[in-house]
């Protein structure tokens, strides 16, 4: 019947041939592991390239120093709460100071659109028009609080405060200001994310000899429509502070409000 068929010697028995691993796992199956393996490599790449904490974020604040930017601030923008920045980054810092320009607020020389608030030039500086009591921020900025106001906390933003009928006032600063608060509001304001925000206008003011603007708007928290006017001013070339006060919108008109923010800006003294 003929000679066997032997491999030679010199060779290794040949292998028995293996299914397919598509023929062992569906092929639908390994998608699914393709997917899931490249997606858990693109979360490490973007883990690795965005890392950061939400204190030091894009404007690279320490943690000791409080948020504020040339005009408004994240805070103004986002949180209820509001912020306003000076140095013109969308964090910066306000330990130091704030910037040029502040998100909300009244326009005229006055300190209200056109109406009332801090006067034209050095008009009705300093003080105790209206205070009940005199806060020394740890900055080295001064203010007069109007009766029932008091001092909250300080934040990543800036000190709180808070008054009557659901008032608030955010003092801010930073060391590197702007040198146009007008363009430096506009710039922040298209980062805008408050509920129902609608500007009332942003533009330079007079306030006592420095460098001003003011913006000023309206947004809703909580059903509560609340008007924030935020003036952001430079001092010097290394001071830059900025007042965001907040009040109902339908208390805007009246003499507790106009007196408070009267109060607020003519009692305000810069670091020394």
């Amino acid at each position: 019947s003929g000679w066997p068929v032997v491999p030679p010697p010199d060779l290794p028995p040949r292998p028995a041939p293996r299914a397919p691993l598509t023929d062992v796992v569906p092929r639908r199956t390994l998608v699914v592991i393709a997917v899931i393996v490249a997606l858990a490599v693109l979360g490490t790449v973007l883990a690795l390239t965005l890392g950061g904490d939400d204190e030091n974020g894009a404007g690279g604040g320490s943690g000791d120093k409080a948020v504020a930017s040339a005009t408004a601030s994240g805070d103004t923008k986002q949180d209820d709460e509001g912020g306003a920045r000076t140095d013109g980054s969308a964090s910066g810092e306000a330990t130091d100071g704030a910037s040029a320009g502040a998100p909300g607020s009244d326009a005229s020389a006055s300190g209200d659109t056109g109406s009332d608030g801090a006067g034209q030039g050095d008009a009705g500086k300093g003080g105790d028009e209206g205070a009940a009591s005199t806060h020394r921020g740890g900055q080295g900025y001064s203010i007069g609080l109007p009766e029932g106001w008091k001092y909250q906390a300080k934040t990543s933003a800036g000190d709180r405060f808070t008054g009557p009928d659901g008032q608030k006032l955010l003092v801010a600063w930073t060391s590197t200001p702007k040198d146009d608060p007008v363009a430096d509001w506009k710039n922040q304001e298209r980062y805008m994310v408050r509920s129902q925000y609608e500007k009332i206008r942003i533009e330079k003011v007079g306030y006592r000899g420095w460098n001003a603007a003011d913006w000023e708007f309206t947004y809703s928290d909580g059903g509560t429509k609340y008007r924030t006017v935020d003036r952001g001013f430079v001092v010097d070339d290394h001071q830059g502070y900025a007042l965001m006060y907040t009040a109902k919108a339908e208390d805007w008109g009246s003499d507790l409000r106009r007196d408070t923010w009267q109060t607020l800006t003519r009692t305000f003294e810069p670091k020394s």
